[in-house]
């Protein structure tokens, strides 16, 4: 069993409340004291509580790392992990420590109820926040508009919706546009997006605005369910592309993309020859890893993840009111998965 601040006080002679002191380097203790109870820290290998820190400085140097995802969904994400590798590589130059805080309900459900991130800012649990996808409307965003109205540290990894809080973002909904763009410049005009719940509503959005924008484009929606399995998904992926004629597939999911193309071969259908495959990568050169190498978007998800910790740092050291904002550029990178029918 790991040693208490009361065993350190003890075996020191000394109260908890100089122990506290001596930790936060507090003045006014004296050098004999001080000694003591360094050398019972020693002895106990003792390594105080950041939460119990926090009682006594007002700092726990912690900032949570929010996500709305259910479960695990976040670590089952290949841009999430990759902000959250930013993140932490930006907050451990700092000392500050991560907090993962999580949603254990289905999405469906989170929109909905109070996301939570909420008791850890209320009862002052950590030093600032970072969100690393806000949803368009709902529970999340009005909880999030909240705390950023008091001035509370936060950054997010969105589109900004808000004059509050720091926020990185990549221009999601243009290069999806730009992807679509591409294949039907390429002769692609039956395209089939491939989604999952959490982005289901924006890639309707999406959809409808091509319908104006491309009115010559057949674009449908495949929705991968949260569990599924590879024969599941061959039939009905199949059985979309078949009957819908589709010669053009956008997977944003690079991780899935290897399965993907497995399952269609299986199908009888080859990348690039019966079907065009575009997708995003968010470690550069991941898609040139996959045979035949993957026409990709290159999204810095590390990099955007250190700026917004970055920022929150920022104004974590300075007091500043003010909140910044960056908008990183897709990097599209031409490779072997997407074939002209304009010949």
């Amino acid at each position: 069993m790991s040693a208490s601040i009361h065993d350190v006080a003890k075996r020191a002679g000394v109260s908890i409340s100089t122990v506290s002191r001596v930790i936060n380097h507090s003045a006014g203790v004296k050098e004999s004291k001080t000694a003591a109870v360094l050398e019972a820290m020693e002895y106990y290998n003792y390594q105080p509580s950041q939460f119990g820190r926090g009682l006594v400085t007002g700092s726990s140097q912690i900032v949570g790392v929010y996500s709305p995802l259910p479960g695990g969904g976040m670590f089952q994400d290949g841009y999430m992990l990759e902000c959250l590798r930013g993140i932490e590589c930006a907050l451990s130059k700092s000392q500050y420590s991560l907090l993962l805080i999580g949603e254990v309900n289905s999405f469906e459900k989170n929109e909905k109820a109070a996301p939570g991130f909420l008791d850890y800012v209320n009862q002052k649990k950590i030093d600032g926040l970072i969100v690393l996808s806000v949803p368009e409307k709902g529970a999340v965003t009005n909880a999030l508009e909240a705390v950023m109205a008091q001035d509370f540290p936060v950054g997010y990894i969105g589109k900004r919706f808000s004059g509050c809080g720091n926020n990185v973002y990549a221009m999601y909904e243009e290069y999806m546009l730009d992807s679509i763009k591409r294949l039907h410049q390429q002769g692609h005009e039956n395209i089939v997006l491939l989604t999952n719940e959490y982005r289901l509503q924006i890639h309707r959005m999406l959809i409808e605005k091509c319908k104006f924008l491309y009115p010559q484009i057949r674009i449908s929606l495949l929705l991968l369910p949260d569990k599924f399995s590879a024969d599941m998904l061959q039939e009905t992926l199949a059985k979309q592309l078949l009957e819908n004629h589709c010669t053009g597939l956008i997977c944003e999911m690079m991780e899935f993309v290897p399965q993907l193309i497995s399952i269609l071969h299986y199908s009888g259908l080859e990348v690039p020859e019966d079907i065009s495959v575009i997708s995003v990568e968010h470690v550069k050169g991941r898609g040139e890893q996959i045979i035949p190498a993957v026409n990709a978007y290159y999204v810095p998800a590390m990099a955007m993840g250190e700026t917004v910790a970055e920022y929150v740092l920022e104004q974590l050291s300075t007091g500043r009111k003010e909140v910044r904002h960056r908008c990183f550029q897709p990097e599209y990178q031409i490779r072997e998965s997407v074939k002209c029918l304009n010949i």
